[in-house]
């Protein structure tokens, strides 16, 4: 291989776990700035997502060049099909911390329903998800990122007692419907979240052991 080969490998797994990095930071502060009714940082949110959609474009660029013009095989190969994806489901991760966002922005002045006293803990679970995906990445460690998949359970039963407490809140409170859908979508953007971070430990298991786990 090629030292300008292996120089253009090592800026894509550099600009990976930066936009990964980004994208945690997003998650963070999407979540307390709904938590905390937080206007002003949700607002910063939203405006700093199209950093990232911006970063994730320029990163698909550059895998795609040097697909056509280095033409990798085996390991390489694997990595930089995996980069790509990553970088997607980055961006995506990205675009549920905005809409996150902007259901903070219109609770801003209103109290949360008391289901929302689990959004916490479904925000915890998902950013760790998240993070450990990333460093299972970093690391190559194919075990960390099984580990991570086996949490996806757990965010989904918390999600449906979210949602059940919900119904069973605008039942008795008519006038919250439209405070409980919104807390409903926001624990939804959380449950993607941490589906997308399943996503990224799938591809770094295929990376690591070209093997696909996806529909295992």
């Amino acid at each position: 291989m090629s030292e300008k080969m292996i120089e253009l490998l090592d800026q894509i797994n550099k600009d990976i776990i930066y936009l990964a990095n980004e994208v945690e930071d997003a998650i963070f502060r999407a979540i307390k700035s709904l938590i905390n009714q937080d206007a002003k940082l949700a607002a910063n949110v939203k405006k700093n997502d199209r950093k990232i959609n911006k970063y994730e474009v320029e990163i698909e660029t550059s895998i795609l060049k040097l697909l056509a013009l280095q033409q990798p095989v085996a390991v390489d190969l694997r990595f930089l099909i995996v980069a790509l994806k990553m970088s997607n489901d980055l961006e995506r991760m990205a675009d549920h911390a905005k809409s996150i966002a902007k259901i903070a922005l219109n609770h801003s002045s209103s109290p949360l329903l008391k289901a929302g006293n689990h959004i916490p803990d479904l925000g915890k679970i998902a950013r760790l998800m998240h993070h450990d995906a990333v460093q299972s990445f970093i690391h190559r460690n194919s075990d960390l990122a099984r580990e991570v998949l086996e949490r996806d359970n757990e965010v989904d039963d918390l999600y449906d007692k979210i949602v059940e407490e919900i119904y069973e809140e605008i039942k008795s409170s008519p006038d919250k419907v439209r405070q409980g859908y919104d807390i409903m979508f926001a624990a939804k953007h959380l449950e993607r979240v941490a589906d997308l971070a399943t996503n990224l430990c799938e591809d770094v298991v295929f990376m690591n052991d070209a093997e696909i786990i996806r529909y295992t």
